[in-house]
């Protein structure tokens, strides 16, 4: 499918990268990108999803289907496909595959070799966009422009700070290795599991530090020293200290906290009049919202996916979006750049100039394709120094409601559909008005109930005032949902 892709309309050069982020090593998958560096449109899901369900004996058919559907000839193809891979065992095996089938569509294949995900969107969209789109756009450059951003925003310091990073035995690793030199007169980076005695991903990295709310196994740090950790393919990121030998993490909700408050200042201080806006999804923590709120920035809900939250996100002059998980990026729209470039070119009050020139700098070190976990690292160290904001001042911003996540197996997940964000329930009748009945025995509660996307099961999200609350309001939410969908089952 990334050959015809890649044929289809604006014939531009699409990307391949060869991962199974977070999960476990011996597993492996692709993720497509388009050509300019965003995640593979829903369509494309559609066919990519049709073409991996064929047969050997029946693809060619589906190929010729899918050619003549889309007007795109299987023979004499231009297209260009970048791919990348991160460092599992099976990953070299995988792109010979890969290239072995798109050169059968005569597709023009540049292998990038090792490297994170985020930087293979970053090489995608550069390429398109380039003036010279024929040549692909180098690694190397990857790491000079946001390793200069960096240097240039962040500035100079009285001593080198320092910080750890969990890199989950995985490609961050490496990436983290070659962009460290660069910037070590600035900031100094301990890279932390880095491949060459642990497993990928096991006991360590963004998944399984969220999961377990848990630091990472060989990552050791002294009081209020600056941690991260990302996941096996370096895009998504959260941030994690120690206090009184007690493990405190600071989520994608509170990293996009931080990033809309700085934004949203620069931009009245420089009164330039764009509109921000934050992107979260149903499971986004409701005591992040309303300190958003309280700080006069719109909130919007989406569906649960990266893919509904960058659409989403587009709509502002500058949209940050970012998942619990930690994946999550800034959007600064063309007109919101343009601006702020005339503007720092032109502006004479000082104030304002100094305000505009800093966030012209920020939007220099966020890879504007998707979520970077490096990048992101870099920026997050970026705002605490200019802001002289600690760990614990960061964390206490607002204070987390407890909550509690369930997985609840049922007999067909589609009965369940919903509404609202997938915050309420539309079908079956009578279940979201049993789910409000309970909610209002709790307090500051709220609970939704979602199917899955990948397995025949329902996810229930419930948060209260308490821990001990929140964990009983989802057992029962659990237990009803349960109860209900099977006494549909036995009507039928």
């Amino acid at each position: 499918s990334s050959g015809i892709n890649a044929e289809y309309g604006v014939k531009a050069a699409v990307g391949v990268m060869v991962t199974a982020s977070h999960n476990p090593a011996p597993d492996n998958g692709l993720k497509v990108v388009e050509a300019q560096g965003e995640m593979l449109l829903a369509q494309w899901e559609l066919y990519a999803t049709q073409l991996a369900n064929t047969d050997s004996a029946s693809l060619v058919e589906v190929l010729q289907e899918l050619s003549k559907e889309l007007e795109v000839s299987l023979t004499g193809c231009k297209g260009r496909i970048i791919v990348g891979r991160d460092t599992r065992e099976s990953g070299p095996h995988m792109v010979t595959a890969l290239t072995d089938g798109a050169k059968n569509l005569q597709c023009k294949v540049h292998d990038v070799g090792v490297c994170t995900t985020p930087q293979l969107h970053w090489i995608v969209k550069q390429t398109n966009i380039s003036s010279q789109p024929s040549n692909i756009a180098a690694m190397s450059d990857y790491y000079k422009a946001f390793s200069e951003s960096f240097i240039h925003v962040y500035g100079k310091s009285e001593q080198i700070h320092s910080i750890k990073v969990d890199c989950a035995n995985g490609v961050g690793a490496e990436a983290l290795r070659t962009l460290s030199p660069l910037i070590s007169q600035h900031i100094n980076i301990v890279i932390c599991n880095d491949g060459s005695t642990g497993q990928l991903n096991e006991n360590c990295g963004a998944d399984f530090v969220k999961l377990m709310q848990n630091a990472p196994q060989g990552v050791e740090a002294g009081d209020m020293e600056h941690c991260y950790t990302i996941d096996g393919d370096a895009d998504r990121s959260l941030f994690f200290y120690f206090q009184d030998h007690k493990f405190h993490m600071l989520d994608g909700d509170k990293i996009a906290t931080l990033f809309a408050e700085f934004i949203s200042n620069l931009i009245q201080e420089a009164e330039l009049g764009l509109s921000l806006g934050v992107v979260q999804t149903a499971y986004a923590n409701g005591s992040s919202t309303s300190y958003l709120q309280s700080r006069s920035i719109p909130v919007v809900c989406v569906p649960t996916g990266v893919k509904h939250l960058h659409k989403r996100a587009e709509q502002f002059d500058v949209g940050v979006y970012f998942e619990a998980n930690g994946h999550g990026t800034v959007l600064f729209s063309d007109t919101a750049m343009e601006l702020i470039n005339a503007r720092a070119e032109c502006e004479t009050r000082k104030a304002h100039k100094a305000a505009v020139t800093r966030l012209l700098a920020f939007t220099k070190l966020i890879n504007p394709a998707v979520g970077d976990a490096i990048t992101n690292i870099l920026a997050i160290e970026t705002i605490l120094k200019l802001c002289k904001l600690s760990p614990q001042t960061w964390g206490n911003k607002y204070q987390d409601l407890p909550y509690r996540q369930l997985k609840i197996s049922i007999r067909d997940r589609d009965i369940i559909k919903t509404t609202d964000a997938e915050r309420r329930i539309s079908a079956p009748p009578g279940m979201q008005d049993k789910i409000d009945e309970m909610v209002s025995d709790y307090t500051n509660a709220r609970c939704f109930v979602r199917p899955s996307g990948t397995e025949n099961c329902v996810r229930v999200h419930a948060e209260c005032a308490t821990q001990r609350e929140a964990d009983a309001l989802a057992t029962a939410v659990g237990a009803m949902v349960f109860d209900f969908t099977e006494s549909l089952h036995s009507k039928l």
